[in-house]
């Protein structure tokens, strides 16, 4: 499995905002994507910072994605007030969530 990690500084205030967008707009379309696994959001309420990761069957079908889900992060950084979002890919070599 792979994991795709996007970091971005969001406006504490647009959390709600942006995590809403990403339920309704965003994560519908990557579940149609071959090969994803699921999405996983973090943030720091008091600081704006967010994590998001995204898991991939393999690193084919996570490269795969890149244009797909590319609007969605900039839409994310966008509804967020954030800078351009860090990204970064990885493979997971342990993972105990069921």
């Amino acid at each position: 499995m792979h994991a795709r990690v996007t970091t971005l500084q969001a406006d504490p205030s647009r959390v709600d905002e942006m995590a809403d967008n990403l339920r309704k707009e965003d994560v519908p379309g990557f579940e149609q994507l071959d090969g994803f696994k699921g999405m996983t959001v973090i943030t720091d309420r008091n600081s704006g910072k967010t994590v998001a990761l995204t898991f991939w069957e393999s690193e084919e079908a996570m490269r795969s994605s890149e244009d797909a889900v590319k609007s969605a992060r900039e839409r994310a950084a966008s509804t967020g007030g954030s800078q351009e979002p860090q990204v970064e890919r990885f493979e997971v070599i342990i993972d105990t969530m069921a």
